[in-house]
């Protein structure tokens, strides 16, 4: 028969097991936007999608992700437009010359 001791020291030692054990089943993707209207012209694609990011990249882009992520984000009623780039522009006028313009990316 285990003393109280024994039990403790038995019952701390199986939560740090299973504690450890819970970072083995570590989320698929990084992060998850769900729900969000994806915008990405070149694949023709306006719709409802969820966006799955792992190690900084766009991992996939379904009607519904079941899998796991560290993070979430509910993007519902916004648009998500995954791979675009800023093509802002700055504009200036010389009073000798014609309109100046910068792309910036």
């Amino acid at each position: 028969m285990l003393n109280r001791r024994q039990f403790f020291s038995a019952a701390a030692a199986g939560a740090a097991f299973l504690a450890r054990g819970q970072k083995a089943f570590a989320a698929k993707y990084d992060l998850i936007i769900r729900g969000g209207r994806v915008v990405d012209p070149s694949v023709r694609l306006d719709a409802v999608r969820d966006v799955a990011i792992s190690g900084g990249r766009i991992a996939a882009i379904e009607t519904a992700i079941a899998d796991d992520a560290a993070a979430t984000v509910d993007a519902r009623g916004k648009l998500v437009v995954p791979g675009l780039l800023d093509i802002h522009t700055h504009c200036g006028r010389f009073p000798t010359g014609p309109v100046l313009c910068c792309w910036t990316e």
